[in-house]
């Protein structure tokens, strides 16, 4: 960036010394070593806290730990993969190495080439030297207090950066793709209109130092070592970083090593912290890991939904049951997968599925805690192939959710949650990246349903306006509002309780809400019928929703026998099934 140009601040300059030319070349070292992990065919663990680990942030830890050890002044190494050490003892540093040997693991496993390597030397509780590079990018961003802030690209000469002294009309925001919080949709909520481009770890803040980004939110979790060698080339570029109260971040001042929420900017005339009035000023720890339950059951979803894929490949034949939805071997094999698998987990808690026997309400209301399961949701969807089918199963306790699961196996697509551990949405063998859903709705809300619009549905639809409707099937349409893609699933028809429970939960975890028509939760387990009342699912709560439900009613159908003694043989061979259940549990559909 020329210095010439109004826009730009241009605090005084200097040739970099040896010393942070020596650090440059560690990193880019380091570099060469993530990158022959890169090329290979790497295999993904998992941290303590459960975010990924890859023999790359190992090899880079390594490396530079004992090369910054060997370095003149003999300071302390802290890296995100040290040894815990305790604050009585890490508060005495004066002066110490604070690095991330790779930030953003979950961009390199998915081969986005926005990773970097970060290290920062900390004095007096600020970092005074900071060194941020992106390997695949070959692109180096440096700064020490002194002699400014620069960006080397490959083999060329290293260029000053500043920031943009002023910000534009419509502010360049960054952002992580993944992790966009509900405080941070809040934030840019207030800020108004605004460019949002979403960039990978450290990286965020180099765009906003080099002058090509306004600011960058983080209302997020963040540690230390993300952000040390960052802000020293954020503040050094002329722009700063400070917590949502407008003070400067430190390093090492308490026994957490987790940032409080704050701003990088570049423009200092703007009171950037007025959009954040009321938005806590930190994140009070970290979220739990999923829980050994909570995997457990993942686990045999995804092994029921390869049994499943195994008849949906087939030529299989078609029955219905007494309510005349169809029914296939494949809603067989995963109800006794499931049912045998959950009940042998902890706790020993009952199953009721969707093709159990039906257990009388005065059994089920002596239940507390029990599974609820949907072995084949989406029957119609498995059926026509459409790959619009999951698997759902959901824990009851006190007649609510309070851990579900979805898997769209056709699509390789797994959402599921539990105990606080945040929603997660996992693709295939990718990592599960943490989902919210869309906390203000869109002009014209997306709404999502089912391809068969009954009367009350085109009623209310009608009454709430313009909007882009989208027809999906199963759970997935309440998936969809858990991960953002869409506002509104406004159900009015018959649905059963093992329907909705798992991502009943998914929604309401992520941020959402499902209430029936009356504006209360949905409960599970209350009455004799398993037929829930209509609902609206939705993901901003500022909306009354409901209001366009005026004079609908819960029309609700007989509740029909469920299980197998009501089946009836496949309408395929046009016969009448009169057997016993034994004898039709063995039939081939």
């Amino acid at each position: 960036m020329s210095s010439s140009q109004g826009n730009y601040s241009t605090p005084i300059m200097k040739a970099p010394s040896r010393f942070l030319e020596a650090i440059v070349a560690l990193a880019i070292k380091a570099g060469d070593k993530i990158l022959d992990v890169y090329q290979s065919d790497f295999r993904i663990g998992r941290m303590a806290d459960d975010s990924p680990l890859t023999a790359a942030n190992l090899v880079s830890h390594h490396f530079l730990s004992e090369a910054l050890q060997a370095l003149n002044g003999g300071f302390p190494v802290f890296s995100k993969l040290s040894a815990e050490i305790p604050f009585q003892e890490r508060g005495s540093w004066e002066t110490y190495w604070l690095f991330n040997p790779l930030d953003g693991t979950l961009e390199f496993t998915q081969h986005i080439h926005e990773f970097t390597i970060n290290i920062a030397l900390i004095h007096q509780n600020k970092p005074v030297l900071g060194v941020v590079y992106a390997p695949l990018l070959q692109t180096c961003y440096f700064a020490a207090e002194g002699c400014g802030a620069f960006k080397k690209v490959g083999a060329a000469e290293p260029q000053a950066i500043y920031v943009r002294a002023q910000a534009q009309q419509r502010p360049i925001v960054v952002g992580s793709r993944f992790h966009a919080t509900q405080g941070t949709e809040v934030y840019l909520h207030r800020l108004g209109e605004h460019q949002f481009s979403p960039v990978g770890s450290a990286l965020k803040f180099c765009r906003v130092a080099e002058g090509e980004a306004d600011i960058y939110p983080c209302i997020g979790l963040t540690c230390e070592w993300d952000t040390a060698a960052a802000q020293c080339i954020v503040e050094t570029a002329g722009g700063a970083i400070t917590d949502l109260q407008g003070q400067a971040l430190l390093y090492n001042a308490k026994p957490s090593l987790l940032n409080p929420f704050f701003l990088a900017y570049g423009d200092k005339t703007q009171d950037w912290t007025r959009h954040a009035e009321g938005i806590t000023g930190s994140p009070p720890s970290a979220r739990p890991p999923p829980t050994p339950l909570l995997k457990a059951v993942v686990a045999l979803v995804l092994g029921a939904g390869k049994k499943i894929l195994e008849i949906y490949t087939t030529d299989f034949r078609i029955g219905k049951k007494a309510d005349h939805s169809p029914l296939t071997a494949a809603d067989l094999v995963s109800h006794h997968y499931l049912s045998e698998g959950l009940a042998a987990l902890q706790g020993n808690f009952p199953v009721l599925s969707g093709e159990s026997a039906v257990e009388t309400f005065e059994e089920r209301s002596r239940w507390e805690t029990y599974w609820l399961v949907d072995p084949l949701n989406g029957t119609d969807g498995f059926i026509q192939r459409n790959g619009e089918f999951t698997v759902d199963v959901a824990l009851i306790h006190g007649n609510k959710p309070v851990l579900g699961v979805v898997y769209a196996p056709a699509l390789q697509t797994c959402y599921f949650s539990a105990d606080g551990c945040g929603v997660f949405k996992c693709v295939g063998q990718e990592i599960p990246m943490e989902i919210h859903v869309r906390p203000r709705s869109l002009p014209h809300p997306a709404v999502v349903g089912s391809g068969g619009r009954a009367f009350e549905i085109e009623a209310y639809l009608k009454r709430l306006g313009e909007h882009e409707f989208k027809s999906i099937g199963s759970s997935l349409k309440l998936c969809k509002i858990a991960e953002g893609e869409a506002d509104l699933y406004p159900c009015l028809a018959s649905t059963y309780e093992w329907e909705t429970a798992a991502a009943h939960y998914l929604v309401e975890a992520a941020g959402g809400a499902l209430i029936d028509l009356r504006g209360e939760p949905l409960r599970y387990n209350t009455k004799a019928s398993l037929i829930n009342p209509f609902f609206l699912a939705f993901a901003d709560s500022s909306r009354d929703w409901k209001a366009y439900a005026v004079e609908l009613h819960n029309v609700k159908k007989p509740a029909a026998a469920s299980g197998y003694a009501s089946l009836l043989v496949p309408l395929l061979t046009g016969k009448t099934f009169t057997g016993s259940f034994n004898r039709f549990s063995s039939l081939t559909l």
